[in-house]
C-alpha cells in the first residue's frame, strides 16, 4: 500500500462536485418552471440515485484504505517486517501518521462538499429534498462522519500524537478522548465547521466500551456485551451471530455480520484507562476460562454418547 496522495481524494470529490452543480445549473430553469412535472420528478430521482452512488464508493474508498493502515499499525513480527521491506524501511512511521493525517482530511473535505451540493440544491429547487437526503444518510450510517474507521484513525492519531514520529503541521486535526467524566468520549475536530464527537458507553452495561465493537448500524458495545446480545459465546467471533440477530439498541437486523472490531481505540483505552482496562480483562478472561471448560465437557458427553 503506498502512502495515500490527498490531492487525487480532493480530485476525485472535486469531479463529484462539479459534475453534481452543472446538473443542478442545467436544472435550475426546469426545476423553476415545473416542479411538478414528471421530467422534475425523473430528475430528482436520477440525481439523488447518482450521489447515493458516488457517496457510497467514497465511503468504501475510505473505509478499506484505513481498514489496511491502522491493520499494519497494529501489525507485529513478520507481518511488520513484510510491511517495511515493501516500504524498503524509508519513514514508514510517518508515512502511516501522515496517511491518517490525510484519511482525516478526506472526512472533512467531504462532508463539507456533501453539504454544499445538497444546499445548492435545495436553493436552485426551492425545496427541503436535499435536507431530507441527508437525514437519509445518517439513518442509513453512510455519512463518513459516523463511520467506525473515523473513530478507529481518531484513536490512533491520540496513539501516535506524542510519540516521537508525530507529524508538526498548523492544520493538524485535534483528535482528544475524555474519560474523566460522566461520559466517555473521544472527539475529532477536523475544521471549524466539521467536528465529529463519539460517546463511548457502552448501551449494555452502561460503563465504558471495553474491546468495542462497532455492529453495521454503528452502534458501538463492548465486545462481551455484543455477544451476549446475540447469544453468541465470546469465546467465538461476534460476526458468526444468526444473520436474524438484531442490534440491542435500534433493534435492526443483520448487523453482526459486518461488524467492526476497534483495535485502535481499544489500544487507546488500554493506555488511558489501565486500572479499569485490567479488571475488565480479568473479569473476561474468567469468563472465557469457564465457558472453554463448559464447552470441552459438553463435547466430551457428546463422544462418550457416540461411543
Amino acid at each position: 500500500m503506498g502512502n495515500i496522495n490527498i490531492t487525487d481524494f480532493h480530485t476525485n470529490t472535486l469531479i463529484s462536485i462539479t459534475t453534481s452543480s452543472r446538473k443542478l445549473s442545467r436544472s435550475a430553469a426546469t426545476g423553476k418552471r415545473a416542479r411538478n412535472s414528471l421530467k422534475s420528478v425523473g430528475f430528482v430521482q436520477n440525481f439523488f440515485s447518482e450521489l447515493t452512488t458516488e457517496i457510497s464508493a467514497m465511503v468504501d474508498r475510505f473505509s478499506s484504505r484505513a481498514k489496511h493502515l491502522l491493520h499494519m499499525h497494529l501489525a507485529s513480527g513478520f507481518h511488520r517486517y513484510l510491511w517495511c521491506l515493501r516500504h524498503c524501511f524509508i519513514n514508514d512511521y510517518m508515512a502511516m501518521i501522515q496517511e491518517g493525517e490525510n484519511l482525516i482530511n478526506y472526512v472533512a473535505m467531504n462532508s463539507v462538499a456533501i453539504g454544499k451540493i445538497l444546499e445548492e440544491y435545495d436553493e436552485v429547487h426551492c425545496s427541503v429534498n436535499g435536507q431530507n437526503f441527508r437525514r437519509m444518510l445518517q439513518a442509513k450510517y453512510l455519512e463518513l462522519l459516523q463511520s467506525p474507521w473515523l473513530i478507529e484513525l481518531s484513536a490512533f492519531q491520540i496513539n501516535t500524537k506524542e510519540s516521537k514520529y508525530a507529524v508538526s503541521c498548523e492544520d493538524i486535526c485535534e483528535c482528544s478522548s475524555d474519560f474523566s467524566s460522566g461520559e466517555p468520549t473521544i472527539t475529532c475536530k477536523m475544521s471549524e465547521s466539521v467536528r465529529a464527537e463519539f460517546n463511548l458507553t457502552c448501551p449494555i452495561c452502561l460503563d465504558t466500551v471495553f474491546y468495542p465493537v462497532a455492529l453495521g448500524c454503528g452502534h458501538i458495545f463492548c465486545n462481551s456485551c455484543a455477544c451476549t446480545s446475540a447469544s453468541v459465546p465470546i469465546i467465538e467471533d461476534i460476526k458468526t451471530a444468526k444473520p436474524l440477530a438484531k442490534c440491542p439498541l435500534c433493534r435492526q437486523a443483520g448487523v453482526f455480520a459486518d461488524s467492526v472490531h476497534l483495535a485502535e481505540l481499544n489500544l487507546l483505552l488500554k493506555k488511558r484507562c489501565k486500572r479499569y482496562w485490567k479488571e475488565r480483562l480479568y473479569a473476561e478472561k474468567a469468563e472465557r476460562t469457564k465457558q472453554e471448560k463448559d464447552y470441552r465437557s459438553v463435547q466430551t458427553h457428546l463422544v462418550m454418547g457416540i461411543m
